[in-house]
């Protein structure tokens, strides 16, 4: 991909704007500004992006969404920060929230393609079990039904789930105490 891709002309009243005038402007309203923001800190983004591991076909979606947190928030910019830094703080925070629904998808789509070796019961109810599991994994909140499969089904330790889902160990440890709870209130009320 060229460097220059996402460089764009200034707009002839946006070439010397300072940040802060460029945020004045703004949020004044002036669609102008806005693209002029843009244009200044597009590659910016981009080139961050990439640096924090967005895959190639999801750049441009995610700096839009970037884009978009920015317009969005612009007024409680305070200036204390330069632009550019608050503008790589939203970046940053949506790369790792990209990055944690792409290790769920991945994770999710290699727990669907394992399959346990078959349990001598009759298959009707080995059926049963199953339903009956999914129905009480799905009521589970995501965070707490992750971290219960990886560790009771996939058999992962907390460390290696605490790099999965990106959270300190106590924290699966946590999840795990839980989700084990909730699973058992929701047996016993589908028991009785």
């Amino acid at each position: 991909m060229a460097s220059n891709q996402f460089t764009r002309t200034p707009l002839p009243n946006q070439a010397v704007l300072a940040d802060a005038e460029l945020v004045r402007a703004c949020r004044a309203g002036d669609m102008t500004a806005w693209r002029g923001l843009y244009d200044r800190y597009a590659p910016l983004v981009h080139r961050f992006s990439a640096a924090l591991g967005v895959p190639v076909e999801e750049r441009e979606d995610a700096a839009q969404d970037i884009f978009i947190a920015v317009f969005r928030s612009l007024r409680h910019f305070r200036g204390e920060a330069q632009l550019s830094t608050w503008i790589y703080r939203i970046a940053a925070r949506h790369a790792i929230r990209l990055g944690r629904r792409r290790r769920a998808r991945d994770l999710m789509r290699l727990t669907m393609l394992k399959e346990k070796p078959p349990i001598a019961i009759d298959p009707s109810e080995h059926s049963t079990h199953v339903a009956l599991l999914d129905r009480m994994l799905a009521k589970l909140p995501a965070k707490k039904r992750t971290v219960l499969v990886l560790f009771e089904i996939e058999g992962l330790s907390a460390k290696e789930i605490s790099e999965v889902v990106g959270c300190p160990e106590n924290t699966v440890w946590s999840r795990l105490h839980h989700a084990r709870a909730e699973m058992v209130k929701a047996a016993r009320r589908m028991v009785s």
